[in-house]
């Protein structure tokens, strides 16, 4: 009886082990699984970081070839929008005093850019004579030296000019503020996605740019214009080279920059000095007289303020389409004038008289059409 009951005991052990082998046998085999599968993840892993690593070296190889491409393109400063260039360095000579390397390339075709240079010249000349230049203190040359300038290949060169009351009737804004936002965008305004432009003025800044796309300088930030560009703006810029004559340059990155030195300020001319103490007495609601803030500018006790201006782009089409509205504008106006002096005529006098006095007429409307196109470039 205990014999038997020892075998039954020993027979409930084995099955006991048989059973937790059987347990042991299928951790096994899950871990062999397991194992396997994380072999595969591994080969996976690696295979994905190898793709990686590739791809980083090509990235890398493709960051130097970038560098070495703006490093090159850094040395271009002139380009022709639209012209395939060869770049070869060269000084010009800017009417604000700024000597700028020239990246030269082949002409486009037509007479167009023969004439374009013939007219930048007559118009910077113009300009001088109105607004000597001053002479642009060396660091500030340094600073806008490597600015690219950008050359709109225009017919005209960008020489025509437009009013304040023009730029408000066709884009918008103010015809008054230096700074001018536009609330109720015009048709061109809405066509060039143009929501503010600057007007300043060479009597007042004689830094700022004299042909499309020029860099340089304007002294903005008097009174309520204080914390205007503190961070970089961008506007469309037309520049006031006579009272009623603007110019436009382009759309420019505004930026301030350090405040006029006393002998940077002492460059400028003294009619020019005199003229922005009057618009700081203004703007500034400043109680000195002209002559006491022109004194403090002189100790260092006020410094005008200073915003470098970077050409982006010269939208050409815009350029184009003002031109070609202040054309119609003064054809229209031109014969408005014209039919108003033959209303006007004596109806007592005799058709002989009649007849010569329109043939006066007829001879000054066909000199006014010959000398519409030197007009335009400042009317």
């Amino acid at each position: 009886m205990m014999r038997s009951t020892k075998l039954e005991f020993e027979m409930t052990q084995l099955q006991n082990v048989n059973a937790a082998l059987q347990l042991a046998t299928k951790d096994r085999d899950a871990l062999h699984e397991q194992l396997k599968v994380s072999k595969m993840d591994v080969t996976r892993q690696q295979e994905r970081a190898n793709t990686l690593e590739q791809r980083l070296q090509e990235l890398n190889n493709e960051k130097t070839a970038l560098a070495r491409e703006l490093q090159a393109a850094a040395q271009i400063v002139r380009v022709d929008i639209g012209v395939n260039t060869n770049p070869l360095p060269t000084p010009r000579s800017t009417p604000n005093g700024a000597r700028l390397p020239v990246a030269l390339g082949p002409l486009t075709a037509g007479p167009s850019r023969d004439r374009n240079l013939k007219e930048e010249q007559d118009v910077s000349m113009d300009i001088c004579a109105v607004h000597p230049p001053s002479q642009l203190p060396p660091p500030r040359k340094r600073a806008i030296e490597n600015a690219p300038q950008l050359i709109p290949d225009l017919a005209d060169g960008g020489t025509v000019c437009f009013t304040r009351p023009f730029i408000t009737t066709h884009i918008g804004g103010g015809s008054q503020a230096l700074i001018s936002n536009i609330a109720t965008p015009k048709s061109l305004a809405l066509k060039f996605g143009i929501t503010s432009y600057l007007c300043p003025n060479l009597w007042e800044n004689p830094w700022c740019p004299t042909n499309p796309g020029m860099a340089g300088y304007m002294f903005v930030g008097l009174g309520e214009e204080i914390h205007n560009f503190v961070q970089p703006e961008v506007h469309e810029l037309f520049v006031g080279i006579e009272k009623t004559k603007y110019r436009l340059m382009g759309r420019y990155r505004a930026h301030r920059v350090e405040s006029l030195t006393v002998e940077e300020w002492l460059t400028l001319s003294e009619k020019v000095r005199f003229k922005y103490c009057e618009t700081t007495q203004r703007k500034a609601k400043d109680s000195r007289s002209v002559e006491g803030i022109k004194t403090a500018y002189e100790r260092g006790e006020l410094r005008a303020p200073c915003v470098k201006l970077t050409c982006l782009d010269f939208k050409e089409d815009l350029y184009k389409k003002l031109k070609a509205r202040k054309m119609e504008q003064n054809n229209i106006s031109r014969s408005s004038s014209q039919r108003s002096i033959k209303q006007e005529l004596p109806v007592t006098r005799s058709s002989q008289k009649r007849r010569r006095i329109e043939e006066i007429i007829n001879i000054d409307e066909s000199s006014m059409d010959s000398d519409s196109d030197s007009s335009e470039y400042f009317g």
